[in-house]
């Protein structure tokens, strides 16, 4: 065999890999997962992890060719079945298989690039690799834990929100020399009356984060339908919540910050009223408690905001 016929087979694997990839835009058929299905993709996924190495120990120098092609097949054949199971998959399940699988194919076709010009295949081939491994990481089974693993990654993307809020709220980072404010284009530091509307608001901002850091707990007993209204709403409610820190960074707009406030407030208790719980319960009263503190603070703020502009 020759080069002529290596750089073919490498080409195309690499044209297969990336045709099969389309397919995963795919809306899925309304028919039942397959029994077994899960297994099967983390099986397809140890096997290609296997080709993968053997494709590497064949492009060692000398090249051995005939098994550079040989694993260069299994390849394909091995992404085109992995992507039928991520299709064949469904909701937020379908949805994480969907994601990991594309970037295990993006890398994979890079490698091939790799391999056809020549490059460092052992480093590229680690890279796969480390592709895989990641996928394979706690990877869900069923819609349960793919909804658990989601909303965990929405914690984290609402303790930054918390976090950008507390070092504006507390001018962390203001005298910091950034070259922004020399360009005018810095958001400067809180006005006192800024300061004051940002501080009333935290006890609500606080248990927005509280409610939707407790609900995984819950997410285990709660019927299927639950978890699919459960996850729309949390995403929603991670908009919702950077919204209303956005608004209260410098140049505040009282109006901006009920708006955001009103909207976060639904969906929490839009969230709340899914589970029955004594501790759901407690949140709801407390909530209701600060809110009402919140509504009466604002009352306060604006007459004095009037009172000042009167007098």
């Amino acid at each position: 065999m020759t080069d002529s016929q290596l750089q073919k087979g490498l080409s195309d694997c690499r044209i297969s890999c990336h045709q099969a990839a389309q397919a995963l835009s795919a809306i899925p058929k309304d028919v039942p997962m397959p029994h077994g299905l899960p297994d099967a993709f983390c099986q397809l996924l140890a096997n290609l992890r296997q080709s993968l190495t053997s494709l590497g120990l064949a492009f060692k120098p000398p090249v051995t060719i005939p098994a550079a092609l040989q694993q260069l097949e299994k390849i394909s054949e091995q992404i085109n079945q992995l992507i039928s199971c991520a299709i064949m998959a469904k909701g937020e399940l379908g949805k994480e298989w969907k994601e990991g699988i594309s970037a295990v194919e993006g890398e994979l076709e890079r490698h091939i690039q790799v391999l056809e010009s020549g490059g460092d295949y052992l480093r590229s081939t680690g890279m796969v690799w480390e592709t895989i491994d990641r996928m394979t990481k706690d990877i869900s089974k069923d819609e349960r834990s793919a909804v658990i693993r989601r909303w965990k990654s929405h914690q984290s993307v609402i303790k930054d929100a918390w976090e950008e809020y507390k070092e504006t709220l507390e001018g962390d980072g203001e005298n910091e020399d950034d070259g922004w404010d020399e360009l005018g284009l810095g958001e400067g530091s809180l006005s006192d009356e800024e300061k004051a509307r940002s501080t009333a608001i935290k006890p609500l901002l606080a248990l927005h984060q509280l409610l939707h850091a407790s609900m995984p707990r819950y997410l285990p007993q709660l019927p299927e339908n639950d978890l699919t209204l459960l996850l729309t709403l949390s995403e929603n409610l991670i908009d919702a919540y950077d919204e209303l820190v956005s608004a209260t960074h410098p140049g505040q707009d009282e109006e901006e910050i009920r708006e955001a406030s009103i909207r976060l407030r639904d969906l929490s208790l839009k969230m709340a009223s899914v589970v029955t719980d004594k501790s759901i319960d407690k949140w709801k009263e407390r909530f209701q408690q600060e809110q009402e503190k919140w509504e009466s603070r604002k009352l306060d703020m604006s007459n004095l905001s009037e009172a000042l502009r009167d007098a």
